[in-house]
C-alpha cells in the first residue's frame, strides 16, 4: 500500500478549515455582541447540528465484519489514559479552579476523532479503514456524551452534584438524544445513509461553527499565563496517552487498515466540539480553545513523523 496522493490536498482543505473557522471566531471577538453570538452559536451547535449529525452517523455505519470489540476497547483506552494522566497530574493543583480542570480534563481526554484524521486515514489506507475508524468515532462520540457530561456536570454545574441531576443531566444532553435516535433508527431502518455531497457540507458546515466558538474563546496566552495554561501538560496528557493505547493494537489481530486507523485517531488532537460543551457546563472555554488551538498545530508539526512511522513498520 502507498500514500494517495490526493489525501495531501484534502487534509489541506481540513487544516484550511480548522484554522480558517478560528481565525473568523477570533475576529467575532471584537463585536459588541460578541458573547450574545457566542452563546447563539453554542445554542445552534449543540441542541441542532450536532444531533442531527449524530444520527447521520449512525445511520452510515457499514455493515462488514470486523473485530469491532478490539476497536471498542482502544477507543476506550485512548480516552482512559489521557483522562487518568491529567487527572494524577491536576488533583492536587490548589491554584486550578474546578473549571478550569473539568476544562483540561476535557480538552485533552475526547479527540478530535473525525475532522481531522479521516483525510490522514483515506490517504494511507484508502476507504478500507473508515470501518474501523467510524467504530472508534462511534466509541468516542458515547464517551462525549456520558462521561464526558458526567465531567461538565461535576466541575461546571453550579447546581447540586447528586448523581439523579447528574444521571437526568447526562440522559437529557441534545447530543446523547441524538445520537440514541440513531441508533433507533439504525436498527430499524439499517444503513440507509450513503456517500451523500449535501451530509458532507452539513458535517463541514457543523464543525466550522464549532471552530468559530473555539476562536470566539481563544486568548493568546501572555508571558505568564503559559504555566496557567500549561501547554506542556497538555501534550503529554493527549498525545502520551495516545501513545500508550496504540500499543495494544500492534498485538491484536487486527487489518492493517484498522491498525492504521486507530493510531492516526488515537494521536488525533483535542476535538474541536470541547470549547462548545465547555460553553454549556460552564467550563473555562479560554483553556479549551488553548489546548484545541495549539495542540492542533503541534499535531501537523508531528504528522510527517508519524506518517513516516506508520509506512515504515506497518504498511
Amino acid at each position: 500500500m502507498c500514500i494517495r496522493d490526493s489525501y495531501i490536498a484534502e487534509l489541506s482543505i481540513r487544516i484550511g478549515t480548522i484554522y480558517g473557522g478560528i481565525t473568523v471566531g477570533f475576529l467575532l471577538q471584537f463585536l459588541k455582541k460578541s458573547e450574545k453570538i457566542s452563546k447563539w452559536l453554542t445554542f445552534i451547535g449543540l441542541n441542532i447540528l450536532t444531533p442531527i449529525l449524530l444520527v447521520f452517523v449512525m445511520l452510515g455505519i457499514e455493515n462488514a465484519s470486523i473485530e469491532w470489540g478490539y476497536i471498542v476497547l482502544i477507543g476506550f483506552l485512548t480516552c482512559a489514559f489521557s483522562m487518568i494522566i491529567d487527572w494524577l497530574l491536576i488533583r492536587k493543583r490548589q491554584e486550578l479552579t474546578n473549571s478550569q480542570k473539568g476544562a483540561e480534563i476535557s480538552a485533552v481526554s475526547f479527540m478530535n476523532s473525525l475532522f481531522y484524521p479521516f483525510p490522514i486515514i483515506i490517504g494511507l489506507v484508502g476507504n478500507e479503514g473508515l470501518l474501523a475508524a467510524s467504530i472508534f468515532l462511534i466509541v468516542n462520540v458515547v464517551l462525549r456524551n456520558s462521561l464526558g457530561v458526567i465531567i461538565g456536570i461535576y466541575y461546571g454545574s453550579t447546581e447540586g452534584k447528586s448523581i439523579w441531576k447528574i444521571m437526568r443531566g447526562m440522559l437529557l444532553f441534545p447530543p446523547t438524544l441524538g445520537m440514541v435516535m440513531g441508533v433507533i433508527l439504525r436498527l430499524c431502518l439499517g444503513n440507509v445513509i450513503p456517500n451523500n455531497i449535501g451530509i458532507d457540507i452539513f458535517r463541514d458546515v457543523t464543525m466550522f461553527i464549532m471552530l468559530a466558538l473555539v476562536g470566539l474563546k481563544f486568548r493568546f496566552p501572555k508571558k505568564q499565563e503559559w504555566e496557567e495554561a500549561a501547554i506542556s501538560r497538555g501534550i503529554v496528557t493527549r498525545f502520551g496517552g495516545g501513545l500508550l493505547a496504540t500499543i495494544p493494537i500492534f498485538f491484536f489481530p487486527l487489518a492493517i487498515p484498522a491498525q492504521v486507523s486507530l493510531i492516526v485517531q488515537s494521536l488525533s488532537p483535542p476535538a474541536v466540539n470541547n470549547t462548545a460543551y465547555a460553553n454549556y457546563f460552564n467550563l473555562d472555554g479560554t483553556i479549551t480553545s488553548r489546548y484545541i488551538t495549539i495542540l492542533t498545530l503541534i499535531a501537523l508539526i508531528l504528522l510527517p513523523l508519524e506518517i513516516l512511522v506508520i509506512t515504515y513498520f506497518i504498511l
